[in-house]
């Protein structure tokens, strides 16, 4: 059987090699950027800790920086537990956290907000809370990235070596 167009068939197998190539590609990039990024919201939720040390208050009032983050970064559903280890109440945000005792709050919502802090010098404290990125995600970031690229491998494969019709040579 002949095709109509003899430019047909070299065009269909050029273009399903480019597609393999283009998800291939777009693939490995986005793993690639992924992991250099050192992302590490590609996890379920947990329990993550921030402790406030003896002394803390003390370094508060003299404006010296206490060690602690002033910023971090949540997956939804992660419960956020504060630590008083200092001989002062310290409050995060909605939280009081008396001397000697441990405060939680549960990050249910995506959200990026700037709590007021009073083991900061700064006095706040930026929460972030996203989505985990899963592989799902991660897959459907790489797919979107593999038509256009699919698109500018296939012009330039027709500039550098244009078609041959099918059992013809040039």
């Amino acid at each position: 059987m002949k095709l109509a167009n003899p430019y047909l068939l070299p065009f269909f197998r050029r273009l399903a090699i480019l597609f393999v190539i283009s998800v291939a590609a777009t693939l490995l990039i986005s793993e690639i950027a992924f992991r250099v990024m050192g992302n590490d919201l590609s996890r379920g939720p947990q329990k993550v800790s921030i402790v406030i040390p003896a002394g803390t208050a003390q370094k508060i009032a003299a404006g010296e920086a206490t060690g602690i983050a002033d910023a971090m970064t949540f997956v939804v559903g992660d419960e956020l537990v504060v630590d008083n280890q200092d001989d002062t109440n310290h409050i995060l945000g909605p939280l009081f956290i008396p001397a000697g005792q441990s405060a939680s709050m549960l990050l249910g919502d995506v959200s990026d907000m700037a709590y007021e802090c009073s083991f900061q010098t700064t006095r706040y404290f930026g929460l972030t809370v996203k989505e985990a990125i899963t592989w799902r995600s991660r897959l459907n970031a790489a797919w979107y990235g593999a038509m256009p690229t699919l698109m500018l491998l296939l012009v330039y494969s027709l500039v550098a070596k244009p078609l041959v019709p099918d059992g013809g040579s040039q």
